[in-house]
């Protein structure tokens, strides 16, 4: 198969097809071409035979997904909705002679083609999520749904790929050489990796704590560590607050704002493991949500019992205390975290996710993944801690919502919680999560970068930019 030809000519192909489909085609590999450059390859005695293929707009790849060579599903929406997607071929029975010339059709059956499906993305805002996720350098999510339908507007997965590579030839070289990609390309991040939450899970913890008729303005004082002791008064293990001079006296809204640490340790020991596993549970905070996409992992919200079967070691209060700001061994989707978010703007309900907004002439009705009654006073509470996260100021910056920077001067009002979770030596992963409008909310927000930095320098800002331009193509 390999060709022969003069640097001349090598010149001429390379123009037409680039220097790496040259060098593939001189090897003697069949490789893609489009008509025009077909009709070209022609009179340099290349053989052409038709195929077809499928073409993507390269838009949202870990979500529309990409067929095999056999024109099967392989992920995404591509594999959910596969025998939607494909149709039945067609068949027939041919009489010919006996050098090959056919004589007639006996039977013909004509395929069926596949039915059209229309995705719930909004165009601009996935592109604009993409391009801000790209120019981080960095692997993140970022995921805006409807709260009030679980519609998903965005779900942007970096790195991200080329689904076209997929539809040429060698489909099995490209995807070993792309599924052992150390930056995991093919992974799509929203729900099919884990991640510590860090202090975005305290808000289940403020409601916790709440449902235990906890008393939210009994204050605490912060001094920038916890120091625990055991029964006999031994100082065990020294925990330490993110603000290193700590933030004086604390009740819960502040804790919520300021993300206090020593709050939150001595919070986490008030409730006990047991409960929190408890709520989880009730929340479903660690359940698949059922998206409409393959691939989605089970997050891990840890008790005794669990790490016992896991390490076969006994559970520790130090890991009780670690738990309360959502690091140790507690593991979370974003997606999981998204749903967690919409549980709370939603005071209680939260619609199971999906991508797909219509298959043929239906339409996909939303469908709810939970739903629990918690009084009005105690989503009041909550809700407004939040919204202080973004919006509380003092005149000497010292008790300022950890996010309040990003959203100063924002003209919609969010309510929301950043994240920073530790990982070892590395930059601690980036979280931020939230809401829009307040009183009645029409977007929820997770933003993930991992080994970004703190929350309220990197995902927060992110978030801010998502929104401007969520509410911005809005007005339009």
């Amino acid at each position: 198969w390999g060709i022969s030809i003069s640097e001349k000519i090598k010149n001429k192909l390379e123009r037409i097809l680039g220097t790496e489909r040259t060098m593939r085609l001189l090897l003697g590999e069949k490789i893609l071409v489009d008509k025009g450059e077909a009709d070209i390859l022609k009179n340099f005695g290349i053989k052409i035979s038709k195929k077809i293929v499928r073409r993507y707009k390269n838009l949202a790849p870990h979500v529309i997904g990409y067929i095999g060579n056999e024109r099967e599903g392989i992920s995404g929406v591509e594999k959910t909705y596969d025998e939607v997607l494909k149709g039945q071929k067609g068949s027939e029975l041919v009489v010919i002679d006996p050098s090959g010339k056919e004589l007639g059709k006996i039977v013909e059956i004509p395929p069926i083609p596949g039915k059209d499906i229309v995705l719930t993305l909004k165009k601009e805002l996935q592109e604009f999520a993409e391009k801000i996720l790209k120019e981080t350098g960095k692997a993140g999510v970022i995921i805006v749904s409807n709260p009030k339908t679980g519609e998903i507007y965005t779900l942007a997965s970096f790195p991200s790929f080329d689904p076209n590579v997929f539809t040429e030839e060698m489909f099995y070289r490209k995807w070993l050489r792309m599924k052992n990609d150390p930056k995991a390309p093919l992974l799509n991040r929203a729900i099919s990796a884990l991640y510590p939450p860090g202090s975005s899970v305290k808000p289940l913890y403020a409601l916790a704590f709440l449902l235990d008729n906890g008393d939210p303005d009994k204050k605490i004082v912060c001094k920038g560590k916890f120091v625990y002791k055991n029964k006999k008064g031994k100082i065990v293990a020294v925990y330490k607050d993110w603000k290193i001079s700590g933030h004086g006296l604390v009740d819960l809204r502040k804790a919520i704002r300021v993300s206090c640490n020593v709050y939150f340790y001595q919070l986490g020991l008030k409730l006990g493991v047991e409960k929190m596993r408890k709520i989880a549970s009730l929340l479903k905070l660690d359940d698949r949500t059922g998206i409409d996409l393959p691939g989605e992992v089970k997050g891990i919200f840890p008790s005794p019992s669990w790490k016992l079967e896991k390490y076969g070691e006994s559970w520790y209060p130090g890991d009780t205390i670690l738990l309360s700001i959502g690091q140790g061994y507690i593991l979370l989707t974003p997606m999981e975290m998204l749903n967690f978010i919409s549980f709370i703007a939603n005071r209680g309900k939260v619609f199971k996710p999906h991508v797909v907004k219509k298959v043929g002439e239906k339409l996909i009705k939303p469908t709810i993944f939970l739903n629990v009654n918690i009084r009005k006073d105690i989503w009041d509470y909550l809700i407004k801690s939040l919204e202080d996260v973004t919006s509380f100021s003092d005149t000497d910056n010292e008790d300022i919502g950890t996010a309040y920077i990003a959203f100063k001067d924002c003209s919609y009002p969010v309510a929301g919680k950043t994240g920073t979770a530790e990982i070892g030596q590395d930059k601690p992963h980036s979280w931020f999560i939230g809401f829009s409008p307040i009183k009645d909310p029409e977007v929820a927000i997770v933003v993930l970068i991992e080994k970004g930095g703190y929350g309220s320098e990197i995902a927060a800002p992110i978030a801010r930019q998502i929104l401007d331009m969520y509410f911005k193509l809005k007005s339009h």
